[in-house]
């Protein structure tokens, strides 16, 4: 009897916790960065999902299948309409209503040329039949384009990514990454800079993006999908990538003109990577690439 009373005094307990944890204070983002909530319009989001790894997308797959086609015939230079397909394995559309919001949009379409120095974020809209998005793309160079979508369907509330391809005629251009981490931008200097003095493979990683003005003027930041910077990595051969945010992703108490622009990696293989930081400064959107070299651990 004292046996039973201890294990129903337990799951009692459980209980409570679980009720109190559910009826917590719906905040963006705000129980450990990670999860869903409700915003102001009545649509659900979702924010911090595995946001620290690399995922090579070659070892990795997701019960969404995916076609892409263009509209027009692509030409380097001039804007090429596509069409995306999303459908679960089992053949149902995915859904424009069954995707979570995730910093201010439901799909993020993150698309590099094999030269890693034509990146373009962009966002797919619904159109038409259930399960069908457009977008358009401006590609500015030539060869095999790779298109990564990153998505949270509702159906059960966990980070997708996925890959897709396209091509453009012509001769591609080679990626030729060079350790770098210090990028200039008219007036503005911009330095992404570890925290640590060895960058090795498995283990995790902090940066900072700094961003002076050498002229003296100021550098107001504003917001770009709801962040003050948001950061995508690549490797040479475009086999995944990382899409991060900063570790402080309120913007309500931050200062527009000195925000926390902090950021964690983790990359489970050694080598060079390509590091694209996207922000607004000075009412400029701004892409800014970095080289950054893994070491063996």
């Amino acid at each position: 009897m004292k046996r039973w009373m201890q294990a129903t005094a337990i799951t009692a307990g459980c209980v409570l916790v679980y009720v109190g944890m559910r009826s917590l204070p719906v905040e963006p983002c705000s129980f450990l960065h990670y999860g869903d909530y409700i915003n102001d319009e009545g649509v659900i989001e979702g924010c911090g999902y595995e946001e620290t790894a690399f995922f090579d997308l070659a070892k990795i797959r997701f019960p969404i299948l995916t076609q892409l086609r263009p509209l027009e015939e692509p030409e380097a230079g001039k804007p090429v309409p596509m069409e995306l397909i999303l459908t679960t394995t089992t053949g149902n559309p995915v859904r424009w209503e069954e995707i979570a919001v995730s910093h201010t949009e439901r799909i993020h379409a993150m698309v590099v040329d094999p030269s890693l120095e034509d990146y373009q974020h962009l966002h797919p809209q619904p159109t038409g039949a259930p399960g069908h998005y457009t977008f358009t793309i401006h590609p500015r160079k030539a060869g095999t384009y790779a298109v990564y979508l990153d998505l949270i369907p509702l159906t059960n509330s966990r980070r997708t990514l996925l890959s897709e391809t396209f091509e453009v005629p012509g001769e591609p251009p080679a990626a030729i990454l060079q350790e770098s981490l210090v990028h200039r931008h008219g007036d503005l200097a911009l330095r992404f800079r570890p925290h640590q003095e060895r960058l090795s493979a498995g283990k995790d990683a902090t940066f900072s993006l700094e961003v002076t003005n050498t002229s003296g003027g100021k550098t107001a930041f504003s917001p770009v999908m709801d962040s003050y910077a948001h950061v995508v990595a690549f490797d040479p051969d475009r086999e995944g990538f990382a899409h991060l945010h900063p570790q402080n992703p309120f913007l309500e108490g931050q200062d527009p003109m000195n925000p926390e622009l902090d950021f964690v990696f983790r990359f489970d293989e050694p080598g060079l990577y390509r590091v694209w930081t996207q922000m607004i400064v000075n009412g400029e959107q701004i892409f800014a690439p970095f080289d950054l070299r893994v070491e063996a651990s």
